[in-house]
């Protein structure tokens, strides 16, 4: 769902904003890929009838002054003393890429989605999701390994997610306290289901949570207790019980880390998982009577009963497509046609994603990118782990704990097809590779 921009007035409105983004860019890449980040929900602008959306802009507009800004080459040092060689800004990016290995995944991701793309029957719709969710977000992220550097950049790209996500709650209230809810009662605010409002908003709560635990400064650890508040009220409202669940795992994984690193000690974490039983018990109490969980429970047109019956139609479609996939966006026409397989009409029939995160990608990017997701995953977890009981840093531990929240939550949901959860995702890699690169950050 887009709100199209279509009025002369809207357009001057974006051209004045595009210009302000661009002079601060100029002064402070940072705070560019920062605003940025916190305006993520603007993919959902579309600027009239072009392929293009506000988000996009953004991202064009950062990267070219970035482009300009390190288009001088610059000196690095090579072996003896003194000795140094010039290089491009391209050839650093990939040499300081290639150190670490993490070309490999990256290329494979890219290779995969593309190869998808050209054999899918609908090369124009696959094209504009390799731009939108994988050109971009990927050039967004090596902006980042480049202009980051220091911790105080690092926590601020981190916290202004939190901080988008509150904005986002904040208008989702609004909607909240009009009575705007879907057919049966559920929270969408502007997006188009309940799912992709908690999909945004539970990294949101992830890492504002982390960093009340991290953060020293009381007026800090108030704000964040509001906010982690507020995210929990709006993310209760989308009755996401997959993300909830997430929530949920990705919050012990934090809890169990920060107490093994020292970070919290064991009166802490006893006192924090009496408080998420009794969070826990109120959840399921205020939800007995709830007619989702009655559903889910009893009836055999349940939610997961729907999600059994797309994950059987997605796997006869990936065993007669597992090579190079159906394409990106390709999946609720070959959804509906394989539809002539199954006995039992299908529950539900609007499925653009197959409800399950490694199944989208193996769908729309091939066997190939599905390696390189999976290869990818390998090597956050282990370069963003490796390091954390060794110097007891909690950033390492909040980008794990983000990133464990995406994998459980996409057992049941795709958190990662949709503009803005793809920006996320390539963030939070960025900031992985940040961790290894300089391991100090």
């Amino acid at each position: 769902m887009f709100y199209i921009l279509q009025e002369t007035y809207q357009h001057l409105l974006l051209l004045a904003g595009l210009i302000a983004f661009g002079l601060l860019c100029w002064r402070r890449l940072d705070f560019g890929l920062a605003i940025i980040l916190f305006l993520a929900p603007l993919y959902l602008l579309k600027i009239g009838n072009l392929p293009l959306t506000a988000l996009e802009l953004l991202i064009f507009v950062l990267a070219a002054i970035w482009l300009i800004k390190k288009s001088k080459p610059r000196t690095v040092p090579l072996g003896g003393a003194g000795a140094v060689v010039k290089t491009g800004i391209a050839e650093s990016a990939l040499r300081d890429l290639s150190i670490g290995g993490w070309w490999l995944p990256v290329g494979l991701i890219l290779a995969g989605v593309l190869i998808s793309v050209l054999t899918s029957g609908d090369i124009k719709t696959g094209a504009g999701i390799f731009k939108a969710w994988f050109l971009e977000p990927i050039i967004f992220g090596l902006i980042a390994i480049d202009v980051i550097k220091t911790n105080r950049q690092f926590k601020s790209l981190l916290l202004s997610l939190v901080f988008s996500g509150t904005a986002v709650a904040l208008v989702a209230l609004g909607y909240l306290a009009a009575g705007q809810l879907t057919f049966d009662g559920r929270l969408k605010a502007f997006y188009l289901s309940p799912n992709h409002l908690a999909m945004f908003l539970a990294p949101a709560l992830i890492l504002a949570i982390a960093f009340w635990f991290e953060t020293k400064k009381q007026s800090l650890r108030i704000l964040l207790f509001i906010v982690c508040c507020l995210l929990f009220i709006v993310l209760y409202s989308t009755f996401s019980y997959a993300a909830w669940l997430a929530v949920l795992a990705a919050t012990i994984f934090l809890l169990i880390g920060f107490y093994r690193s020292a970070i919290i000690g064991r009166r802490g974490l006893v006192i924090v998982l009496c408080l998420l039983v009794i969070v826990l018990g109120l959840v399921i109490f205020f939800q007995m009577n709830n007619e989702k969980l009655a559903n889910l429970l009893q009836s055999d047109r349940s939610s997961l009963e729907s999600r059994l019956m797309v994950w059987r139609s997605a796997g006869k479609i990936l065993a007669d497509n597992w090579l190079f996939g159906i394409g990106p966006g390709m999946f609720q026409q070959y959804y509906l046609e394989y539809q002539k397989y199954f006995l039992v009409p299908y529950l539900e029939w609007a499925v653009p994603q197959p409800h399950n995160l490694f199944l989208a990608w193996w769908l729309q990017a091939g066997i190939t990118g599905l390696a390189g997701f999976v290869l990818l995953l390998i090597k956050f977890f282990r370069k963003t782990l490796k390091f954390l009981f060794k110097t007891k840093q909690p950033l390492f531990l909040i980008l794990a704990a983000a990133m464990v929240y995406i994998l459980a939550h996409g057992l049941l949901d795709t958190t990662y097809w949709k503009n803005d959860l793809a920006l996320v995702f390539w963030a939070v890699i960025a900031l992985g590779y940040i961790v290894d690169k300089n391991k100090s950050c």
